[in-house]
């Protein structure tokens, strides 16, 4: 791999994992470096300078300000605030963007929920702290200004958003009529309200008001765009700033914005705070009542004091503390922040997604909840009720869809959606030792309703219908390779991968048949498995690993016969994941793995990469070689190749497939300026070996990596799984480590593990005691809820 020049890591961002932070010393990263800021109900994406989004429920119809996808200059706009020296007209930003200006010294950090800007000029220091309360629907700028010169300070604040149209696709096809449907207008509660009232909107009943105000006086503001930032110039030089201030402009039609200016005078030592308050209301009146509340003397720290407490509860469900640094950090910060906002967000919105297409994906979002239920079964179990909404009678379900938006669902048909609904429910039965939820109703999406645990046997008997000429299940639209709809476009194309998903599924089902009552149900899926767990060791084996798919024309898809598309990762990871693979098979099938698609940064999805194949007139993909699809590292991908390690015993191999994926790991090894994205959460894939940007990190945040990252490291390499009669301790951890610690709720105890591995062993748990007692097995009790147990595991 061409190793590119970049700046040392240490000179642009390091963590503090006692603050659970990441902090920023350069502005300019190679790409924004993002963090969510939200309640639940009101969101904002921001970036360690200062550029981001802010949107209410959905950023489809209801997003609040611009932000410029893939335009120059990069990571505009944002809620931005100017600081101007009254004296001599000088003016900068907290944020060091994006003014021309810059801050003598800055940095900014991301946190849980929250992201701080900490700069200084000329004597002024300026912190700014932005976030969004529980309290109220707004993004709270927490603004603490401190003269450390010698002489007082007379300052112009200004506090800017740019406001757009709240649907953002109706925005760039008919802005030029809709843009006079929208008005700026000054409440007397020394508010600024944006009113988006465009005709045919979806839902106009249910879209709020916009109000940017402050608990500071207010000297002037602006509502039109183009009174504070002029003709010919850009957020860099806005014409109110540098010319006499903000002109109380409102707005009947054009391009709004909210512009506050505000004059303070500080002595030589003094501090002064301002808060600012972008947030929505559905009425003046209720506007109103949210600037009293806001105001309120001791509303921000409560607000900050209550968003902190929350995440340090949620993340003190499962802590732990394991010899690889790094490795701690991602498992008790980084990866379920992550993980709760892919739950949150699905795929709907990142500096790489636009936020115009995408609801809620079915597939994406059935795996997103399984890291969430260690941490809130009860939105866990709602999300999966609002997934099987989306279910027909027959079994198969919509690809994703869009509750908030009321727009019609996309509704191809996958060979796999459909199935994935089983996994987590099977988890959240595990986690809460409740299995009363199988027997609550869920609507179908065409009429009548069903058990949860009916949803499930439906979906069962929709693919047991879809059997190709092979006997596996047929493809359909695609599976979970996307890509492949073009074997199937005949519709005789069969899915190998989703047989052995299909396993996966009826091993979890055996179990919950008999939870809800309904044991009749156990043969007939353990006959299914057998059935299937045959085809998969004899049509599904090509020698050396297991084939991908059957093509509509019959000839098998990832064979050794073929110059390109030879392996494919999923099928290898996935023998095992679902107990199908013969021993051997599935011992050979990962040693392939390990051999031909594994590289210095992850393993690439496929080998070779697809060019001509099947035919040079219609190859199987468009991708270019090495990248998303065609033999890029695909990140999602790559947790499945840990857990079959981690089943198969090889803790040292799967924990190397695990840490060279660790956003930072992996950063040092491509390089800052190749490998691009965030060094704290996961992406989606990285670049392969066949592009000539090897190590290029793509589509981070919103990515099914994170939910299975998580998986893989807390309940296979750690090895500490709910189960359905208890906690389950099985570790499959490296050779060297002589073990770790961890702490983890379950039902209501608290569980204190400790892990020694005298022996060097990588898995098999020699003894267990609790309290100093010698358990029989594995699995550990459940005992009274508020209590505390001390755990000691010999490997």
């Amino acid at each position: 791999m061409k190793k590119p020049t970049h700046q040392p890591l240490e000179q642009t961002f390091r963590f503090h994992d006692d603050k659970k932070e990441v902090e920023f010393l350069r502005h300019d990263t190679p790409t924004p470096w993002m963090n969510y800021l939200s309640n639940g109900t009101f969101h904002t994406m921001m970036s360690q300078a200062g550029g981001g989004v802010v949107f209410y429920k959905s950023p489809q119809i209801w997003r609040i300000t611009r932000y410029r996808f893939f335009h120059l200059p990069t990571d505009r706009s944002g809620p931005y605030i100017y600081l101007q020296d009254r004296d001599n007209g000088e003016y900068w930003c907290p944020t060091n963007e994006p003014a021309y200006a810059r801050p003598a010294s800055w940095k900014s950090a991301h946190g849980m929920g929250y992201t701080r800007f900490e700069a200084e000029r000329d004597g002024l220091a300026a912190k700014t702290v932005y976030f969004v309360g529980p309290y109220e629907n707004s993004l709270i700028w927490n603004l603490t200004l401190t003269n450390n010169s010698g002489s007082a300070k007379s300052l112009n604040v200004f506090a800017y958003a740019e406001f757009g149209m709240m649907e953002f696709m109706r925005e760039l096809q008919w802005q030029c009529y809709n843009k006079h449907q929208v008005s700026v207008t000054y409440l007397d509660k020394e508010a600024l309200v944006y009113k988006y009232g465009v005709e045919n909107q979806p839902k106009p009943d249910e879209t709020p008001l916009v109000y940017f105000a402050s608990d500071a006086p207010l000297y002037a503001y602006d509502g039109d765009r183009d009174e504070f930032i002029g003709t010919y110039r850009s957020e860099a030089n806005p014409e109110a700033i540098e010319g006499d201030g903000c002109t109380n402009s409102t707005l009947l039609g054009g391009d709004p914005c909210g512009a506050l200016q505000f004059q303070v005078t500080l002595q030589p030592g003094e501090t002064r705070t301002l808060n600012m308050f972008l947030g929505c209301a559905m009425t003046e009146e209720e506007i109103a009542a949210a600037l009293d509340h806001s105001r309120q003397k001791d509303f921000v720290a409560k607000s900050f004091a209550a968003l902190t407490a929350n995440w340090a509860d949620y993340l003190g469900k499962l802590e732990c503390q394991l010899p690889d640094e790094e490795a701690s950090r991602m498992i008790n910060i980084w990866n379920p922040y992550q993980a709760e906002r892919n739950f949150q967000f699905s795929r709907n919105i990142s500096f790489y997604a636009t936020g115009t297409f995408r609801g809620v994906g079915y597939r994406d979002t059935a795996q997103d909840i399984l890291s969430v239920i260690p941490f809130d079964q009860e939105r866990a179990k709602d999300k999966i009720k609002l997934l099987l909404g989306q279910q027909y009678q027959d079994g198969h379900v919509n690809h994703y869809f869009f509750p908030t938006e009321g727009w019609e669902p996309v509704t191809s048909i996958h060979s796999d959606d459909h199935l994935w609904t089983a996994l987590p429910v099977w988890d959240l039965a595990a986690e809460t030792g409740d299995a009363s939820f199988l027997q609550e109703t869920v609507p179908y999406y065409d009429g009548g309703e069903d058990t949860i645990y009916g949803h499930l046997k439906r979906a069962i008997d929709f693919t047991a219908s879809k059997l190709g000429p092979n006997g596996f299940p047929l493809m359909l639209r695609s599976d979970w390779n996307d890509q492949l709809f073009r074997v199937c476009r005949k519709g005789k194309g069969e899915s190998i991968w989703t047989a052995m998903q299909l396993g996966t599924v009826l091993l979890k089902m055996q179990d919950l048949a008999v939870l809800a009552g309904h044991p009749e149900d156990v043969e007939g899926y353990r006959k299914m498995y057998a059935e299937q767990q045959e085809l998969v060791n004899t049509l599904g084996w090509d020698g050396k690993w297991f084939r991908r798919a059957v093509m509509d024309d019959g000839r098998f898809l990832g064979s050794d016969i073929h110059d390109e598309a030879k392996i494919w990762l999923n099928s290898q990871t996935w023998a095992t994941l679902s107990g199908m693979a013969e021993e051997s098979k599935g011992i050979q099938a990962m040693d392939s793995v390990r051999e031909m698609l594994d590289t210095e940064l992850g393993i690439k999805k496929l080998h070779p990469s697809i060019t001509t194949f099947p035919d040079p007139a219609d190859p199987l993909t468009n991708y270019n070689k090495g990248t998303g699809e065609n033999g890029a590292v695909f990140c999602h991908a790559n947790t499945w190749a840990i857990i079959a390690e981690c089943m198969l015993g090889r803790g040292d191999q799967a924990y190397k497939y695990y840490r060279q994926l660790i956003p930072q790991v992996a950063m040092e090894k491509a390089g800052l300026n190749r490998y691009k994205a965030e060094p704290y959460v996961y992406a989606s894939n990285l670049f392969g070996p066949e592009s000539d940007k090897f190590g290029l990190a793509n589509v981070s945040w919103l990515s099914g990596t994170a939910a299975w990252m998580y998986v893989a490291a807390t309940q296979y390499i750690m090895g500490i799984k709910a189960d359905l009669e208890g906690l389950r301790i099985d570790p499959c951890i490296p050779s060297e480590w002589e073990g770790f610690t961890a702490k983890r709720r379950f039902r209501g105890c608290e569980y204190h593990i400790t892990v020694t591995n005298t022996s060097r062993s990588c898995k098999g748990v020699k003894e267990i005691r609790v309290d100093g007692r010698l358990i029989d097995g594995n699995v550990l009790p459940v005992y009274p809820a508020g209590t505390n147990v001390q755990v000691e595991v010999v490997l």
